[in-house]
């Protein structure tokens, strides 16, 4: 059907559909047709306004579909105007080409019909330096928030003022999910999101056991291919002591207070004291408090995981 006006006349004259992978825009491309009912030459240079004005393209992030979408309609309606290009036509006929699109897409793996964002984890392996007091331990780094006041026995270190240097590993992982900001303001957002920022897991996750992983920080950017949709990273550290470290005690000169062996009298696994929570429910909530396992699995397990 024409939208006719009172100046211009266009025809929808071609429509092109292409769908991708999640990560990929999925794009709706309209070939618009418009004459001046008088039949002059449009310059659309200087009538661009006039031609949105009357209806016959749209203004940049306009959506597809205002108020109820059309029964059956899928990721299309999430579409959003993102470019507008022209070419001249025989007689004065201007041809628009208008590109809708958006990165929503259906999950194929929910029970029903539910649409999702982009989302993926990065690991970097790396280590960091501590210094040992006692070999061969028998007290293991603690599985729990808390220190432990029990001696991690093992072998002292003879000349233990200074210690042995020691590498630990550690895995930084970045967590990235999507958000609309035409849904969810980005400041609330991050509000919510912020609050794991500075503590540890205090549930498994991801294959990384509870207490092992602290969140070091939250990003939240804005990214390409639609102009309402912002990628929050979040940063975590497991590290395989959970983040302890051997901790002399100190005598009143500041160095190790030493035994008889001229080792390190006695030795606990300390760290910062760190509140903790569970991270998934802030991650990958489920809109009722809870975990949407379906998005957890899809994102850290980097496949659709039924």
């Amino acid at each position: 059907m024409p939208t006719v006006g009172t100046t211009y006349t266009s025809y929808r004259t071609r429509e092109s559909v292409t769908t991708g992978e999640l990560g990929t825009p999925n794009t709706i491309t309209w070939e618009i047709t418009i004459r001046k009912n008088d039949d002059t030459p449009i310059d659309h240079e200087v009538e661009y306004l006039a031609l949105q004005v009357e209806g016959h393209i749209p203004y940049i992030n306009d959506p597809l579909i205002t108020g109820t979408a059309p029964t059956g309609m899928t990721w299309q309606q999430f579409c959003r105007a993102r470019s507008i290009s022209f070419a001249s036509g025989p007689r004065g006929v201007l041809v628009a080409t208008v590109e809708w699109s958006t990165l929503y897409m259906v999950d194929p793996v929910q029970e029903s019909v539910a649409y999702v964002l982009p989302s993926s984890v990065d690991f970097v392996s790396r280590t960091r330096s501590t210094t040992l007091y006692r070999t061969s331990w028998t007290v293991q780094p603690p599985t729990t928030s808390a220190n432990i006041s029990a001696d991690v026995g093992g072998n002292a270190i003879t000349g233990g003022f200074v210690g042995k240097p020691e590498q630990v590993n550690q895995v930084a992982i970045r967590v990235r999910i999507m958000y609309d900001a035409s849904a969810v303001a980005i400041s609330t957002m991050y509000a919510n999101k912020f609050t794991i920022v500075g503590k540890r897991n205090s549930a498994a996750l991801g294959g990384f056991p509870a207490y092992s992983l602290v969140c070091e920080g939250l990003s939240m950017n804005k990214v390409g291919n639609g102009f309402e949709f912002y990628e929050a990273t979040f940063d975590l550290l497991w590290d395989n002591w959970n983040h302890f470290e051997q901790v002399p005690v100190l005598a009143e000169g500041g160095l190790p207070k030493q035994n008889a062996s001229f080792g390190p009298e006695e030795v606990f696994w300390q760290r910062i004291a760190l509140s903790a929570t569970d991270f998934a429910p802030v991650m990958f909530p489920n809109g009722s408090g809870g975990v949407d396992t379906k998005f957890r699995d899809r994102t850290l397990g980097g496949w659709w995981v039924p």
